[in-house]
């Protein structure tokens, strides 16, 4: 194996797509409707949720650092290779966490808006579950990608692949940050939309 290598050129580029805060769900006041305090019940559930698809979040921003760690060492051996492919095994499995926390969250919001509360809450319901679709989205058509991708350049490494290989492979991932970035974006939107909502129809205490 070479003794510096295209993967360590890859470390930053995830930086742009992992960075991104989810908008908190605020309790309901009471006289949204005959049933506020069901509501408020899921929206506790709701919360819980977000924060475990928060806490996974938080380590796919670590990601890089993580991936640099490994490899940023005078001489790359089999060591970095077992380590990398741990790594990529950890954040495939916080993949599947994520998109079960996502579901459950908007699992939770979809309960809500089929209770008796008033119709502004409805909308905001709404709105906030475009945002978590918007998110699924998100984990689903840019993150794992990008997952595989870094696992795509572990086999080259390991393999002994030449710097055309892993520049080539370094390449695509910059193309799926890219990517990946205009559907971060996307959910920023969505989520902006949502909150706006929320205040300007005084939902929150």
């Amino acid at each position: 194996m070479k003794a510096r290598s295209w993967a360590i050129k890859t470390r930053w580029l995830l930086v742009l797509a992992l960075v991104a805060p989810l908008t908190c769900l605020v309790i309901l006041p009471a006289g949204c409707g005959l049933q506020t305090d069901e509501a408020n019940k899921h929206l506790e559930q709701a919360t819980k949720h977000q924060g475990d698809a928060e806490a996974i979040l938080l380590r796919f921003k670590a990601f890089p650092n993580d991936w640099e760690n490994i490899f940023d060492v005078s001489a790359i051996g089999q060591p970095q290779v077992d380590r990398a492919r741990q790594l990529i095994q950890m954040r495939e499995q916080d993949l599947d966490a994520l998109g079960k926390a996502l579901k459950a969250w908007r699992g939770d919001l979809d309960l809500i808006s089929k209770l008796n509360v008033e119709t502004k809450v409805k909308e905001y319901v709404s709105l906030k579950m475009k945002a978590i679709k918007a998110w699924e989205d998100y984990a689903s058509t840019a993150l794992r990608p990008l997952i595989k991708a870094y696992s795509g350049m572990v086999d080259i490494i390991a393999s002994g692949g030449s710097a055309a290989q892993q520049s080539a492979k370094a390449q695509e991932i910059t193309g799926l940050v890219g990517e990946s970035v205009q559907k971060l974006e996307e959910c920023r939107i969505a989520e902006k939309q949502a909150e706006e909502y929320f205040k300007k129809n005084k939902l929150g205490k």
